[in-house]
């Protein structure tokens, strides 16, 4: 029989694991080669997390789950669903959300064409596995995956089958809740349908955070060969931005609102998703996969210095072909493909409200002047229009890899990708943002100005490239294999800086990595050694007249090594811990500032890259029903700054722990604390040419939960 006929009596087996089975030492995934297979076969550094490992967790914030991997960077700036999150250097140009990371949800890209990554898409109590593929990835997913690929897996309706009901409590008044049922009609179709709500009033002034989700799945087993899944979910997500504080106020009480004018920040969202996926078994070697999805997000969003009201329609096609066949006479399997997606943006953006001015009157924020401008907004209310902006954006991609298994031994990936970016984008601007130094108040403040008449702006550029890719997989005995792979990636400019320059070309990365895995009855280690070169960095600098331009100057060079590794003691306990070392750095960085002076940084270090990272945990599931984890997570020292002028090195031994205790897989309570020491420290700490950035971290927080299965 099929595997597709499989799939319901392997997720209710799952569920009856015995405890020496339930933390698994060997891991498959699909995402790194489109393919399921076993993280020894496959020729990339790659980290998956079962849901098991979920489980453990508190599912209240996506970087709960990530945080300790090697070779990524999660936390969160802003709590409920905001995450930080960089792969070997990859997302570092983020102000806020993720970029250069291609984020998918059950293998659909959510990722805007751009690049940039909202994660309130994602429910972390839904998840069923996280997948990441670490380093260049566009030869199978296309632009935007220069720094990596995140796929964030969801509860299967061919697996659970019953009503799960969970509620939690913590500090701050932060609650969530969660219903889950799924069923069958005695026949081939299946279904689940998930509720949860999740908010918290926060430990910082301006952070409440209020979240709700619901997502249905349908599944059906159309014959022996092919099935249908189709998904719905909805979000209406609210989170207040409590905004960055300097030296000065985080020493003070990193509790407080942000100083800055713009201190009414906030992203207010409803996401709508719909995806269907086809599978078809047309032979025994060849397989149909087909997805078609549509997305519609729109936001309400006051940020800096306006207020941001718009929203995108999205729709695409994800077709591959899956061809078993012999290539030199060896067992070989051809993926092929093609992905399409189309973005269509709309965004209007207004002034602020009502402001207090420098001199203590209270208006229009509209009506601040240069010798009387804005100190800080009193509402995040929108007034006026500020600019209107359009975007249409097109992506295409063909791709194939060939896989050759010339032994039990040894297998080879082949894999090239042709893909065509296009941005059409329009913007008409009303108004324009002006920061001045008031002598009488000595204060650099901003205020807005009207244009006389209507700024028009336009952009069209399209990007042709190819991605090609090569790995190896080696293996000594069945349980030890090395691999060696070369991939590449390409990053697509903001649309931001392909306005200001339309010539703007596409970041590109390479990637020469070599790694081993084992795995045993009690042990699992896994290493890595990388070097990415990374050319046509798009670096901001300044005209002669001093306005703001972008172009493609910068040049880095990312060495590092990780390191991960777990035991299993007893029986259901396990001992683990990762290590990584970073050595990025700035081949090319020169760069004219807003005063005429020519900056060079090459040779520098990346600023917020930790010199090192690593993780200690044990975690341990008893036949009794007891179980705990325990985790201590530290970033090394790194720069605050381009410039290296300045070292933060305070984030280390962040201690969490959970205890639990369930009983015959139906009810199940626990109690965990983040942050035990209570200590204070920056989940970022930067330094800007305008002063300090920094974003404390949560102080302690704990949470009480309980579920029950019926």
């Amino acid at each position: 029989m099929r595997k597709i006929l499989t799939l319901a009596a392997a997720g209710l087996l799952t569920t009856f694991a015995s405890a020496e089975e339930v933390f698994k030492l060997e891991k498959t995934q699909i995402t790194a080669t489109r393919e399921e297979r076993p993280e020894l076969d496959i020729p990339a550094g790659v980290e998956t997390v079962t849901h098991e490992e979920i489980e453990m967790e508190r599912q209240y914030n996506i970087s709960e789950m990530l945080e300790g991997l090697p070779g990524v960077q999660a936390t969160t700036k802003n709590g409920g669903y905001d995450v930080r999150l960089i792969i070997r250097g990859g997302g570092l140009k983020a102000p806020y959300a993720v970029r250069e990371i291609n984020i998918l949800l059950d293998g659909v890209p959510i990722t805007d064409p751009d690049g940039f990554s909202r994660l309130d898409f994602i429910d972390p109590q839904m998840l069923e596995q996280i997948e990441i593929v670490k380093g260049p990835n566009s030869t199978l997913y296309g632009a935007n995956s220069a720094g990596g690929v995140v796929n964030f897996i969801t509860i299967n309706p061919f697996k659970f089958q019953g009503y799960k009901i969970r509620a939690g409590y913590g500090n701050y008044s932060t609650y969530m809740y969660r219903l889950l049922y799924g069923g069958n009609n005695g026949n081939n179709v299946y279904y689940n349908a998930n509720f949860s709500y999740r908010k918290s009033d926060s430990w910082r002034e301006w952070n409440r955070f209020e979240s709700f989700q619901t997502m249905t799945k349908i599944g059906w087993l159309i014959d022996d060969a092919s099935s249908l899944e189709t998904t719905v979910s909805f979000t209406k997500s609210d989170l207040q931005l409590p905004g960055s504080l300097d030296k000065d106020e985080f020493e003070e009480n990193p509790a407080q609102q942000t100083s800055s004018p713009w201190r009414k920040s906030g992203r207010y969202s409803r996401i709508f998703f719909w995806s269907n996926k086809y599978t078809n078994e047309i032979s025994d070697s060849l397989t149909l996969k087909a997805t078609a999805y549509l997305q519609r997000w729109t936001h309400y969003h006051p940020v800096f210095g306006r207020v941001n009201e718009g929203g995108s329609y999205v729709g695409g096609i994800d077709a591959q072909l899956e061809i078993k066949h012999k290539l030199f006479g060896k067992n070989s399997l051809l993926i092929t493909g093609v992905q399409g997606r189309y973005d269509h943006y709309n965004s209007k953006r207004y002034t602020y409200e009502l402001c207090k001015f420098i001199d203590g009157t209270i208006d229009y924020c509209r009506n601040a002047t240069a010798d009387n401008q804005i100190e800080y907004v009193l509402t995040d209310n929108k007034d006026q229009l500020y600019d209107d902006q359009k975007n249409r954006n097109y992506t295409v991609g063909i791709f194939a890899q060939e896989t050759v298994n010339f032994s039990d031994k040894f297998l080879m990936d082949f894999g090239l990708r042709l893909d065509t970016v296009k941005f059409d984008i329009e913007k008409t601007s009303f108004y324009t943002l002006e920061y001045v130094y008031n002598r009488t108040y000595r204060y650099y403040g901003p205020y807005y100005i009207k244009y006389d008449a209507p700024v028009y702006e336009k952009a069209t550029k399209t990007w042709n490239y190819i991605s090609p890719r090569v790995g190896v997989v080696y293996k000594f005995v069945p349980n030890w294999s090395v691999y060696g792979t070369i991939s590449t990636g390409f990053q697509t400019p903001q649309d931001s800086e392909l306005l200001v320059n339309p010539g703007l070309d596409a970041s590109y990365t390479v990637n020469y990595e070599v790694g081993t895995r084992a795995v045993g009855n009690r042990f699992y280690v896994s290493s890595a050694v990388f070097f990415m070169v990374t050319k046509n960095e798009i670096v901001r600098t300044y005209t002669p007249e001093g306005d703001r331009w972008y172009m493609n100057a910068g040049k880095t060079h990312k060495k590092g090594f990780e390191f991960e590794a777990k035991v299993k003691l007893l029986r259901g306990v396990y001992v683990g811990g990762s290590y990584t070392y970073y050595n990025f750095k700035y081949k090319s960085f020169v760069y004219q500032d807003d005063e005429g002076n020519i900056i060079d940084y090459s040779g520098n270090k990346m600023h917020y890259i930790p010199r090192y990272m690593y993780s200690l945990y044990s975690m341990g599931r008893f036949p009794i029903g007891l179980k705990y984890r325990v985790e201590v997570n530290t970033w090394g020292p790194y720069y605050a700054d381009d410039a290296n002028t300045e070292k933060y090195s305070d984030y280390k031994n962040i201690t969490n722990i959970m205890i639990g205790y369930e009983k015959g897989k139906k009810w199940e309570v626990s109690f965990d604390v983040r942050n035990v020491f209570d200590k204070k420290y920056a989940a970022q700490y930067l330094k800007t040419d305008w002063g300090y950035n920094i974003y404390p971290a949560p102080p302690r927080t704990y949470m009480i939960r309980a579920s029950y299965k019926f």
